[in-house]
């Protein structure tokens, strides 16, 4: 037993290993077992704010006790309890919806993302205190997105509180992305494709915004899954080789021609490119309409 505290303790009078309080105060009856009923409720000590700890150490504990004619004493310096606050928590999401809100009706059109600058961030609340929170000041900045806000919890009682928070709001589009990862030369089919959000600040200049630009056509390198598309990444593919053999036809409102060719350059679907007819020796100007398949344009071909 430490000296100088008087008499020993009561043997049915123990120091609680920690206490969890709800209200604004603790009482004997949180720090200690064995107590009258009238003792258990006397207010001791403020508590801490919701959501908070504190430490009473051998000293408070020793004085408290002799105060209020407690018959316990400390035996150890290690003598403590551990006083936590519940509390009700406002998240990050919760904040930054309420902020959303209050940016639009400021003026903030477009489908739009606010971002905090985290995710830890918790409002703490007394438990008896409805977990409402609403903007009650809001200074924006349109050129470059950062905002400040003024978010009030429990407002019209006791334990009103306001914080001020500083953020950004992003516009956000929706952009095509591969599901699954691609090789040079592969052509991409529409199965492979997705629509995903972004932050348009994160998106480049000549990324693809519709997927009918990336499908069907060919892959120019490999490309991971999920990732904004560019559109250097792609071209139409090459359906006629330099050296192929194709068929040309040649189709009028009286009569349909078919014959065979050589091509002497690369063609994607559409593309003009000269081709040598095989039965006549002669040179002509064709446009790519399938794989190893032209369409021979009267005019050009005479």
């Amino acid at each position: 037993m430490l000296p100088g505290y008087g008499q020993a303790q009561d043997a049915d009078i123990f120091l609680r290993p920690q206490a969890r309080v709800e209200g604004a105060y603790v009482t004997l009856g949180d720090i200690f077992s064995g107590l009258t009923p009238e003792q258990e409720k006397t207010a001791v000590a403020h508590a801490p704010q919701p959501g908070q700890q504190a430490v009473l150490d051998y000293r408070w504990l020793a004085g408290i006790a002799q105060r209020y004619k407690v018959s316990w004493r400390p035996r150890t310096t290690a003598d403590q309890i551990i006083v936590t606050r519940d509390s009700q928590t406002i998240g990050i999401d919760e904040i930054s919806n309420s902020i959303h809100a209050a940016l639009e009706d400021y003026g903030i059109s477009g489908h739009f993302s606010v971002d905090l600058g985290g995710d830890s961030f918790r409002i703490h609340l007394p438990v008896d205190v409805p977990a409402q929170l609403e903007v009650t000041g809001l200074n924006v900045n349109r050129r470059t997105g950062r905002f400040v806000a003024d978010v009030t919890t429990g407002r019209g009682t006791s334990a009103q509180r306001t914080y001020r928070m500083n953020g950004r709001y992003f516009h956000i589009e929706e952009v095509p992305v591969l599901v699954d990862a691609v090789r040079r030369g592969d052509i991409i089919r529409a199965d492979q494709v997705e629509m995903r959000e972004f932050r348009a600040d994160r998106l480049q200049a000549s990324v693809v915004r519709d997927p009918s630009d990336v499908i069907g056509k060919e892959v120019r390198r490999s490309i991971g899954p999920g990732d904004p598309l560019l559109n250097r990444d792609f071209t139409a593919p090459i359906l006629v080789k330099r050296g192929a053999i194709v068929t040309i036809r040649l189709e009028t409102p009286n009569m349909s021609l078919t014959a065979r060719g050589k091509s002497l350059e690369n063609g994607s679907l559409g593309d003009v490119i000269r081709v040598v007819n095989l039965q006549s020796n002669k040179t002509i100007q064709v446009e790519v309409t399938a794989e190893n398949d032209v369409r021979a344009i009267p005019a050009m071909s005479q």
